[in-house]
Order: structure tokens, then C-alpha cells, then sequence
């Protein structure tokens, strides 16, 4: 059903209930039923069903985990026609089903929303402080929609009430959406209807999301003073900090901790996900979506670099993000290599890795080794070591270089299980430019916010030629080389800053327009 072509004024619970939040847990799933408009919208239960059935189209592993894999730091996998592999190649067009389903999915959150916007006052039973948040995390939710939806198409339509059937929707420019969506969040912020955070309900807008969201909008669209300040409001609460163990943080054990701001929930018997299908062969995974040479070389060293061992003293995020030869997978030891005996084997077969890596990040091995279908690792959407990075590279941008600019990076570098060297001080702003954007890289890999970066930045064609992977010594030339797949990737400047408007949406609304050299 698509957003623009049809009414969404009541929607029965059929429709909405494909996910609600437990008492204490997070997404959970209802038995579909159907709720007559008569009585509907009469009770406090009514609009919390409503709002549970927008976090359904919260974004999941697609944007998270694999959307990295059409950057210069991963590669997604070739899978058929439509996938996000095209959008990797730089071989995309507007019937992509991957970007349409996409935009669909924004919309139909947005359209979750309006209707709750729409309906909410009608309730004459309830909680009204209950029923202002519920309203406030409407509000929010479709604020974080539009934030996705402007930095992947720019202009795009503007839809803040439930439509009629026959309504034509043209788009609205970025910027105009941008200010909508920064004066929406100054508005919930500003109403305290959100509370700093929950004892249940777990995984709920929060007054620090909104803060954070606010933080991203801005510096996504270079507003730095917006994104400097909003960033330093969600430190200022004094709700959050970095968790010790980085590799943890995607783990079970990481959840719902003091680092997490916003996330996906998920849960067994509820919302899951087949949680080894992005990774390795041998773990029963597909190899979807890989890291690639050009993030390896981000990562700095610890100690002296070892000619005869790339990997010695590397930065620890490295092996807590990549599975590479050598590596302990599971009871066995992940091996790559072109001779390997392995499921592993580079190439060896359409679910082994094509370039020799493999996606470590977000898998719990000992967790999900029974039953990986039932995967159930939150998404992480927002988190506090972006929300520092984004303050940092902020005051960077306005050339505001102090203390805490170095302290902002230097407590993402120096966490516990990381404890990387501090960034000395007296660097220049081209310097720190160049590396606050290898520490987004390194620290933020496989969690969806490379593209918006390399976008940011205008280094899409950083990823331009063929793609390289495991960096291994080839005992033929008695040299280290990387595993070279010859698959050349492409970036249209002039065009693929942005995605195609689905030709789905073109072919049904007469007022709507598409991006240029598409």
C-alpha cells in the first residue's frame, strides 16, 4: 500500500499490532485482530497499541548492518537483481526493490504517525500525562523517519496529516523539511513530555533521543552550531557514558546500556532475526555483507607495527568488528584463505565470503548458537560515542578547537578493551578533520551511518575501482597482497548523492518529481 495514493485515517489493529512493547522487555508481538472504529480511540490502551505499531518500521539490520556495505569501508554481497549489492556497484536505478521498499517503509511509519497525531485527542479515558508522551513519541518518530528520508532522497514530500485516496503529494525541499523536523524536536524537548528514561517500556523515545536526533538532523546538513549544541545538551544530562566493553555493546550483555540511546528492540518469541546470516559461512551465515581492505586501514596500532604481522597491536575494534584468518570462530579458527579446507574459503561457494572477511560485529556467538533464526540483538539507531564524535567534529567544522574537542575523541579511543593511544593536542583543523573521520569510520562501523558520512564529506568516489579484502601473506610471491575479487564498483557524483524516488511512486503521483540523472 503506498502512502501517497491512500487513506489512512483509521487503521484497524491488524494492521498496527505487528509489534508492541511489553511491560518489561522490548518489541513483542499480538495476535492480529481487528478493532472497530466505533469504539476505537477511546481508551489510553488504544493509543498506546497505535503508537506500537510506528516502532514496527523502525529500522532493522538492513540499515544497520548492511547499508555499510555500499560504502568504501564493506561490500554487500551480489543476491539478484534489486538489492542493496547494486547500490554498491553504483549500478542502481528507481525500480531498485531494496531503496523502494525502503522509502515505503519511512512513509508508512510516517503515515503511523499522522494518524496517531490525528486520533489521539479523541480520547476521553486515560492518563492525559500518559497520552502527552504517547502523543511526544509520535511526534518523535516521525521526526526520525524524516530524518532518513531527507538524507537519502534530499527533497521529499512533506506529509503531516492522514490523506484522502486521490491525494497528490509534490515534494518538499530538504532544507524546509530539515527546519521542520529541528522545530519538532525543539518542541518536544522543550515539553519535557519524554522522560529522561524508562523503569519498563524499555526502548521508548526518550527526552535524550530527542536530543541526540535533534544533534544528527543538524550535523547531518552542516548546521554545526545546531548540532554542536544539542550534542552538548544530551551530555549534559548526565544519563549516559560509553560502556566498557566495545565488543560487549553488540552483544546480549550490551543491551539497554548507559551507552544506548535509541535502539530497535527485539525479542525472542516476538520480533527476531536470523542473527548469523550477514556473517560467516561456517557459522551458518550468508557472508551478506563484509568489511573490506580499505576499513582495515583505518585502524591504527597500539604498539609498533610488526612487518611479518599486520595484525599485531592493530586497534581492538578491528577484531571485535571483522572475522579474519587466524580469528577464533566459534570452537574453530576462522580461515579465508584462497587453499583453505574450510566453509570459509574465500569464494568457495554463493554463502562464503567474496573478499576474504567476514562481519563479526553484532553477533553473539555463544548466545545464538542454538538457534540463530531466533537472533534477538537490539539495533542500535543513536548511541553516546556517536553523539561525542558528533560534538567534536561539530566544533571542528566551526573551528572551535579546545580541551574538549581532544576529550570528546580521546574517551571514544581510550574505553576500556580499546584503550587506543590519546590524540595529542595542537593538531590543526585539516588534521583533526581527517581524524575524527577515520574515527567515525573505525568506531561506528556496520551500524548504518557510513553513508551519511561519505555523503556529508562528498567522498563517494573514495570508493571507486576494484574492491580488495583479506590482507594475507601469499606464500607464491613471498609478499603480503589482498584478495582481489575484480569486481569494480562505480559512483556517479552527479547523481548518486542521492537515492532514485521509487518508479513505483512515480508511475502512481502525478505531482511528484525525480532526482536528477535518474
Amino acid at each position: 500500500m503506498n502512502l501517497l495514493k491512500n487513506t489512512i485515517k483509521y487503521i484497524g489493529l491488524g494492521y498496527l499490532a505487528l509489534g508492541i512493547f511489553s511491560c518489561d522487555q522490548g518489541l513483542d508481538l499480538l495476535p492480529p485482530g481487528e478493532v472497530s472504529e466505533l469504539i476505537y480511540w477511546q481508551q489510553e490502551k488504544d493509543a498506546r497499541l497505535a503508537v506500537n505499531g510506528i516502532y514496527v518500521e523502525l529500522d532493522g539490520p538492513l540499515m544497520v548492518k548492511e547499508l555499510d556495505g555500499v560504502t568504501d569501508i564493506g561490500f554487500r554481497a551480489p543476491s539478484g537483481p534489486g538489492s542493496l549489492h547494486d547500490v554498491s556497484m553504483g549500478s542502481f536505478d528507481p525500480v531498485n526493490a531494496a531503496i523502494g521498499s525502503t522509502w515505503d517503509r519511512y512513509f508508512r511509519g510516517v503515515q503511523r504517525a499522522n494518524n496517531v497525531l490525528a486520533n489521539i485527542d479523541r480520547i476521553e479515558q486515560g492518563n492525559p500525562e500518559l497520552l502527552a508522551r504517547y502523543e511526544a513519541e509520535a511526534r518523535f518518530l516521525r521526526a526520525y523517519f524524516y530524518t532518513q528520508l531527507s538524507s537519502l532522497w534530499g527533497d521529499v514530500p512533506l506529509i503531516l496529516e492522514p490523506l484522502e485516496v486521490t491525494a497528490q503529494v509534490g515534494r518538499t525541499a530538504r532544507s524546509e523539511v530539515v527546519d521542520f523536523v529541528i522545530a519538532e524536536l525543539d518542541q518536544i524537548i522543550q515539553g519535557e513530555q519524554l522522560p529522561l528514561s524508562y523503569d519498563q517500556d524499555i526502548g521508548r523515545a526518550t527526552l535524550g533521543a530527542a536530543m541526540a536526533l535533534k544533534a544528527r538532523v543538524a550535523y547531518r546538513n552542516e548546521r554545526y552550531a545546531v548540532a554542536r549544541d544539542a550534542a552538548q545538551a544530551v551530555m549534559d544530562l548526565g544519563v549516559y557514558d560509553l560502556y566498557p566493553n566495545y565488543e560487549e555493546l553488540f552483544h546480549y550483555a550490551g543491551q539497554n546500556s548507559s551507552e544506548v540511546i535509541f535502539d530497535r528492540q527485539y525479542t525472542v518469541g516476538g520480533d527476531t532475526y536470523n542473527a548469523f546470516s550477514f556473517s560467516a559461512a561456517s557459522i551458518g551465515g550468508g557472508s551478506i555483507v563484509e568489511p573490506i581492505h580499505n576499513l582495515f586501514l583505518k585502524y591504527g596500532y597500539k604498539g609498533p607495527e610488526n612487518p611479518d604481522d599486520p595484525f599485531e597491536n592493530l586497534d581492538p575494534r578491528w577484531s571485535y568488528t571483522s572475522y579474519y584468518t587466524g580469528q577464533p570462530i566459534g570452537t574453530s579458527t576462522f580461515n579465508s584463505l584462497p587453499d583453505s579446507p574450510t566453509a570459509d574459503r574465500v569464494r568457495s561457494t554463493e554463502f562464503s565470503t567474496v573478499h576474504g572477511y567476514n562481519l563479526k560485529k553484532w553477533v553473539d556467538y555463544d548466545a545464538d548458537e542454538g538457534n540463530p533464526n531466533t537472533g534477538s540483538i537490539n539495533m542500535i539507531l543513536i548511541r553516546y560515542a556517536d553523539v561525542l564524535l558528533m560534538y567534536a567534529e561539530s566544533k571542528i567544522e566551526l573551528n572551535e578547537i579546545d580541551d574538549s574537542v581532544y576529550e570528546a575523541i580521546n574517551s571514544v579511543r581510550q574505553r576500556p578493551t580499546v584503550e587506543m593511544p590519546p590524540i595529542t593536542q595542537g593538531k590543526s583543523q585539516e588534521e583533526l578533520r581527517a581524524i575524527i573521520r577515520d574515527e567515525r569510520a573505525v568506531e561506528l562501523a556496520f551500524e548504518g551511518l557510513r553513508l551519511f558520512d561519505m555523503n556529508r564529506w562528498e567522498i563517494g568516489e573514495d570508493k571507486i575501482g576494484s574492491v580488495e579484502g583479506l590482507y594475507y601473506f601469499n606464500e607464491e610471491s613471498g609478499e603480503w597482497d589482498t584478495i582481489n575479487s575484480g569486481l569494480n564498483r562505480n559512483f556517479r557524483p552527479e547523481r548518486d548523492y542521492l537515492w532514485p524516488i521509487p518508479q513505483a511512486e512515480m508511475d502512481i503521483n502525478d505531482v511528484i518529481t525525480q532526482n536528477p540523472n535518474y
